[in-house]
C-alpha cells in the first residue's frame, strides 16, 4: 500500500472514531434525527463511525504488516476487527442490534414515540 494512501486512511479513520465517541458518549446527538434507508427501521449512522473509524485504522496497518512480511496470524490479527467494523458499520446504516446503542438512545427513543391510548378507554 502506498504511503499516502494508508496516510490519508489513518486521517480519516481517526476523524471518524472521534466522531463515533461523541455519538455514543451523548456530546453529539444531531445525527440521531435523520432517518434511515428503510421507513420502517431505525438507523443508527453515529453510532456505526466509530466501528468504521476503527477499520481504517486497522486496514492499512494490515497492508502494511503483510508487506513487511508479518506472520499471517498478525496480520488476520488485523484483517479480521477490520472487515467486522466495515460490516457493523455498513449495517448501522439501516440498522443496530439493541445491545449496540447505548442508553441514552433509547431513552431519546422512547421519549419520542407517541402515546397511543387503547380503544375504548377514556
Amino acid at each position: 500500500m502506498e504511503l499516502s494512501v494508508g496516510l490519508m486512511a489513518i486521517a480519516a479513520g481517526a476523524a471518524m472514531v472521534l466522531a463515533g465517541w461523541r455519538a455514543y458518549s451523548g456530546r453529539w446527538r444531531r445525527w440521531l434525527a435523520y432517518g434511515g434507508l428503510f421507513p420502517n427501521l431505525r438507523s443508527y449512522p453515529g453510532l456505526g463511525l466509530l466501528y468504521g473509524g476503527t477499520s481504517f485504522l486497522l486496514a492499512p496497518a494490515a497492508a502494511w504488516a503483510s508487506e513487511a512480511g508479518a506472520p499471517k496470524a498478525a496480520v488476520a490479527a488485523l484483517v479480521l476487527p477490520a472487515i467486522a467494523g466495515m460490516l457493523i458499520w455498513l449495517l448501522s446504516l439501516a440498522w443496530l442490534p439493541r445491545f449496540m446503542t447505548p442508553a441514552w438512545v433509547r431513552t431519546a427513543e422512547q421519549e419520542q414515540m407517541p402515546r397511543v391510548r387503547p380503544k375504548g378507554r377514556s
